[in-house]
Parts: structure tokens; sequence; C-alpha cells
């Protein structure tokens, strides 16, 4: 066992990660048991609300053993429970690994919470293996699974940071902030511009929403982004949300759809899965990735201001936590020139 402390010996980043995590948790329950309680009650989201941070208070509570009952004036007590948290720097998580830190877990007493924490980015293949986990261990009442990322953390530490008294531990937090981002742990595609060269399809994609290319490998390969663009005629003029990307399979005359990921905080993945059924009369008979787009702006002017076309198929566009929206990016870009963001 090593002690959290402030100068890590570790070399891997995930450990270091680790360590300053635990270090900020550590200085929030110094500083007060009630904040960070109410930090890891937020942090479980509704899943485990009985835990109880440091020595709790009660009088006149009643005992029974073999010789009789008893009311005792005052009893000064602490519950025992244990947080086991595992984190990742990527989203690659292991069903035997988490098995195990799981058995170990139920050894101890009293309440028991496992946290996996990692940037998801809302990736169906790790949800599918955590909704499993959770459903194996489901009668255990004493024991709380969840997977969280590392932008959950980040928001439970903004719902307390005003609760915060001392200043050393305030810069802390936005020190904190500032190490996930310096670290790509937050999800930053939730402002990225995904621009493609499709001027051959742009009015299909335009009318039905949806932008069809081959299976994801070599040039059709594409990085998570929240934004799709179209670009034509050295300028991107129609930009629209991304609401989810699924792959499609072709097998016995049928489609076979399996989400890849989708925008979870505004769609269910009931209506991914129906809308992508429906558009699949679109697509045709071999391995491909359906862009399912959502709400869109037309008239953009994203000028590409170098000399020649677009080289390659796409280029990335990456913009910061002040995009909130599709709105927000339009403001940003409209009537500008690619080099002002690259």
């Amino acid at each position: 066992m090593s002690e959290v402390g402030f100068f890590p010996k570790y070399e891997q980043k995930e450990n270091r990660v680790t360590n300053y995590t635990l270090l900020l948790l550590k200085q929030i329950y110094n500083e007060s048991p009630n904040t960070f309680q109410e930090l890891i009650v937020n942090l479980l989201s509704g899943d485990c609300n009985d835990i109880n941070v440091g020595v709790n208070f009660s009088q006149q509570e009643g005992f029974s053993c073999e010789k009789g009952k008893s009311i005792i004036d005052g009893v000064i007590r602490q519950l025992p429970f244990d947080i086991f948290i595992e984190t990742k720097n990527s989203d690659w998580f292991y069903q035997n690994q988490l098995e195990r830190h799981i058995e170990n877990l139920l050894k101890q007493n009293g309440k028991k919470v496992f946290i996996a924490l990692a940037n998801f980015d809302g990736l169906s293949k790790e949800q599918k293996l955590f909704e499993d986990i959770k459903q194996k261990y489901s009668n255990n009442n004493d024991l709380t699974i969840v997977n969280i990322e590392f932008e959950d953390l980040k928001k439970a530490l903004d719902d307390i940071s005003n609760k915060i008294k001392s200043e050393v531990l305030s810069i802390m937090l936005k020190e904190y902030e500032q190490f996930l981002n310096e670290n790509d742990l937050l999800p930053t595609w939730k402002y990225r511009l995904d621009v493609v060269n499709c001027a051959k399809s742009q009015k299909d994609v335009k009318e039905r929403l949806l932008y069809i290319c081959p299976e994801a490998k070599g040039a059709y390969k594409h990085a998570r982004a929240k934004y799709f663009g179209i670009y034509e005629n050295k300028a991107v003029n129609f930009i629209a949300e991304i609401k989810a990307v699924c792959n499609v399979n072709y097998d016995n005359g049928k489609h076979e759809i399996d989400i890849s990921w989708w925008d979870r905080e505004n769609y269910s993945k009931e209506e991914i899965l129906q809308e992508a059924r429906e558009k699949s009369v679109y697509c045709w008979d071999e391995p491909l990735q359906m862009f399912l787009l959502g709400n869109f702006k037309d008239n953009v002017n994203f000028i590409k201001d170098s000399s020649g076309g677009m080289f390659g198929s796409k280029i990335y566009f990456n913009f910061n936590s002040n995009i909130k929206n599709l709105n927000d990016l339009v403001d940003k870009i409209q009537n500008k020139n690619w080099s002002e963001f690259q």
C-alpha cells in the first residue's frame, strides 16, 4: 500500500492520475467530512445515498442482547464503508480484473462502493460491460458499482466548490481541472468539429440528415466528434450535430445495426436504434458506418483560405468548453477562415 502524497514517485501516468485524484479527495475530507459526504453522494447519482462519513451522534438508542434490552443515553458511532476506485486513462476495462477487485471489496465490512473512473466518451461496449457486472452483483444490497467519467467528477467538485473555505483547496480544485484538461481526461469530443469531404453526396446528407461511409478503417476511421460539417467548394456551409454513429453489417438479407456511440444526454438507445433501422434503407450491402445527424445550420461559410482543395477525406477542428451548443459553434466560425483555428 502506498500513501497518497503531494510528490508521487509513480512513473505511470495512470498512477499519477489516481494519486492526484485521491489527494484532492483527501484534502476535501480533511476540511469537511460533511462536504466530502455530499460530494460522494452526488457523484454516485442516487445509486447510494446512505453513506455516512465521519462520526454520528445519537441518544436514547435501543439495543438488545441475550440478557435483554437496554436504552443507552448517548451513542457516538462511525459506520464502516469502503470505496474502491479503479482509474484508467483510456476506456479499456477488463471483466476479469474488475470482478477480482469487486470480490476483494466484498470481503470488507459495512457499505461497499466500487467506482470505475475513466473518460468513457459514451462508448457502448464499455457501458455493456458494466451493465453485465452490475447485474451479476445486483443481489448484494451493501455493494454499489458505478462507472463514471472524469467529467462527472469535475461536475461533482463544481457542485461543492462554494462550500470550500480554504483558499489553498480552492486553488487545488482549479488546478485539478486544468490537469484533467491537459491530460485529455475530459471529453474533448464535445468541442470537436469533424469536417468531411462529401461533396458528391452532400444533397442526400442534408435531406436525410444522414452520412454513410465504409466501415471504420483507414481513411474512414473517425474520431468521436459532436459536430459534423460538409466540405464543398473550399468552404463548410452545412454543420449538424452528430446524434450517433452506428456500425451496419449486411447479413442474411437484412442490415444488422450496432451502436458505436451516441449522445446519451439527449437521446435514448431505443430512439437511436429506431432511427437507424428506418434509415438503413439507404445503406448498401457491405459493412458501413452510419452517422445520424440532428440539429443543423446552413450558410455557415467557414472558409478554407489556403491554396488547393482539402487534403484527405476529413479534417478536425478542436475548440474548447466555451462551445456549449451548435449556435455557439456557428457564432465562432461563421464567415471566418480555417487558418484562424488551425
